[in-house]
């Protein structure tokens, strides 16, 4: 865990991650997504998520899940870039969210320095709701870095 946050500089995104999330947010039925997700959440059934997420905070985390290592167009990058590029996500979110919404997120950034196929990182968020909670095992024994944040942390 002390890597993932000594290590910490500016980088910059790969250019097809950072148009995809500059599309914004796009909310249907009180459940927000990345905009680029509309089409396929457009018309989903509360009842149906209810039963298989629990709740809009789970559907929320699962459905906008991003793995940084699909946009990274067959290049290597090693833990110290792929740990920098999860941050610089995570604060381009943090200014978007800010930018056009009045309420509050919660923004999860994970990176597996160790895996067999690479380092390698996701980023999800979902709205913060009263009464709703993202359950979470046990951090303590987890083998990825895990960084959870809302949309007015800062990071120096």
């Amino acid at each position: 865990m002390n890597t993932f946050f000594s290590s910490k500089y500016d980088v910059q995104l790969p250019s097809t991650l950072e148009i995809k999330i500059l599309e914004g947010f796009h909310e249907h039925s009180s459940a927000i997504f990345f905009n680029f997700y509309k089409e396929k959440f457009e018309g989903f059934d509360y009842k149906t998520i209810s039963a298989r997420y629990g709740d809009l905070t789970g559907f929320e985390a699962s459905v906008n899940k991003i793995h940084i290592d699909d946009y990274m167009n067959d290049q290597h990058y090693d833990e110290r870039e792929i740990i920098n590029i999860g941050f610089a996500l995570v604060i381009l979110v943090q200014k978007l969210w800010n930018r056009l919404r009045a309420d509050e997120c919660t923004i999860i950034l994970s990176s597996n320095l160790n895996s067999e196929f690479g380092s390698n990182a996701s980023l999800t968020f979902h709205k913060k709701r009263a009464n709703e909670v993202l359950m979470m095992s046990s951090l303590d024994n987890c083998a990825q870095a895990v960084l959870i944040c809302n949309n007015n942390d800062e990071f120096l």
